[in-house]
């Protein structure tokens, strides 16, 4: 066989094992951030799997067009999920931080610049714009990692956790052989350290020593008493991290659906992460910090104890359609009194949960086949609704909720004028 063909083979498998690696990071990234305690890092790990999950839908684009039907190989996730397991094992977010940012990210920018050098500049040079922006930004990560690692491992048994645990890691990419799937087998993955588990899925949201904590949301002040607000709306704005998390858990708890649905929850994820950081830069301009009020975890409590299927329907088919009615309210309110940033900041909002609402429409049925479901959607949301009427800590969702019962809920297409 030509040796051109050969090497058109050998790219196609390393893509195709680099853009599993990518994906299932992404979902290991979601599975571990309610474990992360530190605020600042919850955040950027809500970021970097987005980055991660869109560099794979890069790869793919580019393996579709060179005539592969089916990236998502059997083998290849044969290859990669053991491994991943492997790594979800840390027992704290420091090692597990260091073992996937220096670990995995450095072996992925390893393996995409060596892709680089090895095909040819003309007829690959679709690939070559990709993964160039891949190894920046897996470069960019690693050096946030790197930033981190040294400011939360600090005493000596910190600094030997994040040590032994790294070498753990390089051990299992040695043994894995290649992130790009050079090897044709690879070696039994090393045991676990004594006493490692999988700690995944986390039945709480950590929360670092800056804040206190609580299980109940905030009561609403009454619409006219304008700062007071104001102010309400917005800290519960940074509560939206647990809806994050929660959808950091289904990427996470659910392994075989389809691709484009691990590429929707991560959007998703990653845009509660955006919206929880609005709320805080709008407190922040309205002369507060965010650790001057308590932070809530419970609503991601409760919701733990359902399946992943319940969450999501939990989140689009109820929370955020429900939300529309007070979004809506306080949107003109700030209209109409002329407070445009938090008009502006809501208008945003609004515009992505209408996203969000598509996507449940769009996958809650597709889960409720993945999962064997005997409800229809009808029942399912219904079932949801009670769940959140029963357990939610939040007096405005359970508010607002109680009004949707009463009458048929906006549309997400109500226009923000």
């Amino acid at each position: 066989m030509p040796d051109h063909i050969n090497d058109n083979k050998k790219r196609v498998a390393q893509l195709k094992h680099l853009q599993a690696w990518e994906t299932h990071s992404c979902r290991l990234l979601g599975g571990w951030q309610p474990g992360i305690r530190h605020w600042e890092a919850k955040h950027a790990v809500g970021f970097h799997l987005w980055q991660d999950i869109q560099t794979a839908q890069d790869i793919r684009t580019r393996l579709w067009e060179l005539r592969v039907s089916r990236p998502d190989s059997s083998a290849v996730k044969q290859a990669v999920l053991p491994a991943i397991d492997k790594l979800a094992s840390a027992q704290h977010d420091f090692e597990f931080i260091a073992g996937l940012y220096l670990g995995v990210k450095k072996a992925l920018a390893t393996a995409y610049r060596s892709y680089l050098a090895d095909t040819q500049s003309t007829w690959d040079a679709p690939s070559i714009d990709i993964l160039e922006r891949a190894a920046t930004i897996k470069d960019t990560q690693i050096a946030w990692a790197e930033t981190y690692i040294e400011q939360v491992a600090k005493t000596d048994q910190e600094k030997h956790l994040v040590s032994r645990w790294t070498n753990y890691i390089e051990e299992l990419i040695a043994a894995v052989g290649s992130v790009a799937g050079d090897q044709d087998t690879a070696e039994a993955l090393p045991d676990l350290p004594p006493g490692y588990d999988i700690l995944l899925p986390f039945g709480e949201a950590k929360r670092d020593d800056r804040f206190e904590v609580q299980l109940q949301g905030f009561d609403r002040p009454p619409l006219e008493d304008q700062e007071e607000h104001t102010l309400w709306q917005f800290v519960n704005y940074t509560m939206e991290m647990q809806a994050a998390e929660t959808l950091g858990s289904v990427l996470w708890e659910v392994t075989d659906m389809e691709w484009n649905f691990y590429y929707d929850i991560a959007r998703h994820c990653y845009d509660e992460c955006r919206h929880s950081q609005m709320g805080e830069e709008r407190i922040i301009e309205l002369g507060h910090k965010i650790f001057d009020f308590p932070q809530f975890t419970g609503n991601y409590a409760w919701r733990q104890l359902y399946d992943p299927l319940r969450r999501y329907g939990m989140l689009t088919y109820v929370i955020e359609q429900d939300s529309f009615a007070l979004k809506h309210e306080t949107y003109k309110n700030y209209v109409k009194t002329g407070d445009s940033t938090s008009a502006e900041a809501v208008m945003y909002d609004i515009i992505d949960e209408t996203m969000h609402i598509r996507w449940g429409q769009k996958w809650v049925p597709e889960l409720i086949k993945y999962q064997n479901e005997e409800l229809d959607v009808d029942a399912l949301v219904k079932e949801c609704r009670t769940a959140i009427m029963e357990n939610s800590l939040s007096p405005a969702q359970r508010s607002y909720g109680e009004k949707a019962k009463k009458s048929s809920p906006p549309q997400p297409e109500t226009p923000l004028s």
